[in-house]
């Protein structure tokens, strides 16, 4: 798929992600699209708000051209800065993405660091600071654990939780990946070390949105479903009620993948309790040192 052809599409008027995937399930290039009859790329699309006039600015080649040109520039000036642009069949893109719907789907990634480490299907681990002590350190504990195994982690890029793990993860020089909630360059400037050392260790920091974007509390949701799903297991500590953890502990479900998690056992009647997420009964609990064997078995699809 031609990176520069997907980007120009999201900035036609009218294209969103939905339309977006659409138009490049069928056609991976713009000359593929051109090449095509227009009633047979109006088709293709059909039901989306406005679709005639979404066809006729990608049959207006000043318009699209202009876009694509605009693109390519964006691409070569990202690459001079070590920002690869990702889409669906490059061979870093992460295949476990295809899972989630169009809507909530990334159209593009863009990566800074070692992109292979995207194909590894990492293990995710979830967790919102303050954490309660014991599953704070359950936390820790299996990520020194998957470390040990050479198991890739797979987390986010905020201060607090994930930058707990972005040090245990350098100070042994192990891959890990990095799903932002913003564009690459808005970081939380508290985490932005961390962030850096995993990158300079072989990780890679990755964002489903334009570099500049952000930060908005309502992406944080897009950016919890991509880390799961990259990810193989999935691992959630003390996780609360409508949050973007919970949300992507839902979803992980939903797709039967192998999750594992630890609830705040020492929540009593403090009054956070309210929001306190009840782990299913198909999450497995993580609380005797043997648990960990099943993360290590479920990330390489081996029994315990």
């Amino acid at each position: 798929m031609d990176a520069a052809f997907a980007l120009a599409l999201l900035r036609l008027d009218g294209v969103g992600r939905v339309t977006a995937h659409r138009l490049l399930d069928h056609f991976p290039e713009a000359e593929t699209l051109r090449a095509c009859p227009r009633e047979q790329v109006l088709l293709r699309i059909k039901g989306a708000p406005r679709a005639d006039k979404i066809v006729a600015r990608l049959f207006d080649e000043a318009t699209l051209d202009a876009h694509l040109v605009a693109t390519r520039e964006e691409i070569a000036t990202l690459a001079e800065r070590r920002i690869a642009v990702l889409t669906p069949g490059h061979p870093h893109w992460p295949d476990g993405l295809a899972a989630l719907p169009r809507s909530e789907r990334p159209v593009v990634l863009y990566a800074f660091g070692s992109a292979e480490v995207l194909a590894t299907e990492p293990v995710a681990l979830f967790g919102q600071t303050p954490l309660p002590t014991t599953p704070f350190e359950t936390a820790q504990t299996l990520a020194r654990r998957l470390i040990a195994e050479g198991i890739p982690l797979a987390c986010g890029a905020r201060s607090g939780f994930d930058v707990v793990l972005h040090k245990l993860a350098t100070a042994a020089a192990h891959p890990c990946v990095l799903v932002a909630r913003t564009g690459l360059a808005q970081i939380d400037a508290p985490a932005r070390p961390s962030v850096a050392a995993v990158v300079k260790a072989g990780g890679v920091l990755v964002s489903p949105f334009r570099v500049r974007h952000g930060p908005f509390d309502h992406d944080d949701t897009e950016r919890a479903l991509v880390q799961a799903a990259l990810a193989g297991p999935c691992a959630f500590f003390a996780p609360r009620t409508e949050t973007p953890e919970a949300r992507a502990l839902a979803w992980a479900l939903e797709q039967d993948r192998p999750v594992f998690g630890l609830a705040d056992e020492e929540i009593g009647d403090k009054p956070e309790a309210d929001t306190a997420l009840t782990l299913p009964d198909r999450v497995h609990r993580l609380n005797r040192p043997v648990d960990l064997d099943w993360v290590v078995a479920a990330s390489r699809g081996t029994e315990a």
